[in-house]
């Protein structure tokens, strides 16, 4: 029909408030749901056998690995540690580390670390 207008009945406050609850509630259902369900887990290698260290990050994917620091007494240093590349964000690749355990003071694992460029800067600047 021509020269009439169609007008949506203004929102009354009571339908604005359900309306925003539920637009509350499915953002937080996202977020609940995007988040991991398990907090990361925490060990001290150094009192643990390098084998069930390699055991415990094998199976979680990723572990805390707090030991104390040869140079400084009392002070404790700690890294995250992953089972693969699958554990790691895109721009960072795996890189191999070792940490003191009970039964060695070189237990292998691997951590994540940032991709260094596989080229080599001086040919950019070379010309």
């Amino acid at each position: 029909m021509l020269g009439t207008s169609t007008k949506e009945p203004a929102m009354n406050a009571h339908a604005f408030a359900a309306r925003t609850a539920v637009i509350a509630l499915a953002a937080t259902v996202l977020a609940t749901v995007s988040s991991p369900a398990d907090a990361i887990e925490r060990l001290r290698s150094d009192l643990n056998r390098c084998a069930d260290v390699q055991a415990t990050v094998q199976r979680q994917g990723a572990v805390i690995l707090r030991y104390p620091s040869t140079r400084v007494p009392d002070y404790f240093l700690y890294d995250r540690y992953v089972s693969g590349l699958s554990q790691c964000q895109l721009g960072e690749e795996l890189e191999r580390e070792t940490v003191p355990a009970a039964d060695t003071a070189s237990c292998r694992v691997y951590t994540c670390k940032r991709a260094e460029p596989k080229f080599n800067d001086e040919l950019l600047f070379r010309f």
